[in-house]
């Protein structure tokens, strides 16, 4: 555990020069995946909590409030970390055909990706982060991994003939409950993108929510030779692919907000509400508790740039037959493609001979790609 806790303190200070050169808004969640891979996967219980403790205090970067919870929840901060990259997972297979593509969030050791715009995208990865850690979270409490979900001592026998007992917990509320308080902690300041986040945030975990309705029995069989005399049953939520896909759909349909009051009345803004496409000028509704929401427009994400985190669009694959965001007409931006002819020999159509011989054809497939120039 020592050596753990010393590793994961090098990494910290080395790593405390790169966030400091790092603008926007971010869950500074670098130090938290330093905990979980160095410590949390391999400790006891009781070195869980020292370790915890100890890294924890040399934490640069989160709110006190998050510094409490990574010292007394070890093991919910493990499935914070699992959430976030299973978000930024699906995050690049769900935009997978867009220009902006998720590429570079999440990637190397930045856990916790900057969106320096206020824009479409960063309002995507805000709530499929918050639905990702949502979806760990309440994972882990219905296997009863989480000892603060309060029901790891729910567990009854069937009175069926056939015999299981149940693990785990059904409580699913639990993972919002812990991703609100954490996630929601980073917003500390009143201003107009913190009411954007946390109405992101929000999203996220309500969409996260929905699928519990979907929650399933899984079990496993116990007894000599897998005779499965005894069952653990546990409830299990879907898998996260639906709720990515969920969010996607209201991704294109997110709706561009101003803060209110305006900024010119210098009164603190207390909540959003929509532009209008035309004018530009905001109305009097505000977004709905299921609609994403974001402040500016969006750049091109043709060319790369680094203020808005884009890498352009050039070497991309696209689809030319297709007219969707995929298409070479929309993904290569105008510039045209290259067509690259890849010719691949195969073994195909093999016979065996009795005995023993083995003899095959060649065939010869030809396959196209087209690249944005």
């Amino acid at each position: 555990m020592l050596e753990c806790v010393r590793r994961a303190s090098t990494v910290v200070r080395a790593s405390t020069k790169t966030r400091q050169n790092l603008k926007g808004r971010s869950g500074d969640f670098l130090l938290v995946l330093l905990f979980v891979l160095l410590c949390v996967r391999s400790s006891t219980s009781s070195g869980i909590s020292l370790g915890a403790h100890l890294v924890c205090a040399r934490v640069h970067g989160l709110t006190e409030k998050q510094r409490a919870m990574c010292r007394t929840s070890p093991a919910a901060i493990a499935a914070v970390g699992d959430g976030l990259k299973m978000a930024y997972s699906e995050c690049r297979v769900q935009l997978g055909g867009y220009r902006w593509n998720c590429s570079g969030v999440g990637d190397g050791n930045h856990f916790g990706h900057v969106m320096p715009l206020a824009t479409r995208e960063a309002a995507f990865t805000y709530a499929i982060t918050s639905a990702g850690v949502t979806h760990a979270l309440s994972s882990a409490c219905t296997r009863g991994d989480l000892p603060a979900c309060g029901c790891t001592t729910n567990r009854r026998r069937s009175s069926s003939p056939d015999q299981f007992h149940w693990g785990g917990c059904g409580e699913a509320a639990y993972g919002a409950r812990f991703a609100r308080r954490f996630l929601d902690a980073r917003e500390l300041e009143a201003d107009a993108r913190s009411l954007m986040n946390l109405h992101n945030n929000r999203v996220g975990r309500k969409v996260s929510e929905m699928v519990k309705d979907l929650v399933r029995r899984e079990c496993k069989c116990h007894g000599v030779s897998g005779s499965c005399a005894l069952k653990t049953c546990w409830r299990a939520l879907p898998p996260f692919h639906a709720v990515a896909k969920a969010l996607r759909d209201k991704y294109s349909k997110a709706k561009m907000v101003a803060p209110h009051p305006p900024p010119a009345t210098h009164a603190p803004n207390t909540h959003l509400v929509i532009r209008r496409a035309r004018q530009n000028a905001a109305i009097g509704r505000q977004p709905r508790k299921s609609e994403l929401v974001y402040l500016a427009a969006s750049p091109s994400y043709c060319e790369p740039d680094t203020v808005s985190g884009s890498l352009g669009t050039h070497g991309r694959h696209c689809n030319r037959t297709s007219r969707g965001e995929d298409g070479c007409e929309t993904l290569c931006c105008g510039r045209g493609y290259n067509t690259v002819r890849n010719v691949e020999e195969t073994k195909c159509r093999c016979k065996f001979h009795w005995c023993c011989r083995v003899t095959c054809d060649t065939c010869i497939q030809v396959q196209e790609v087209h690249v944005c120039k």
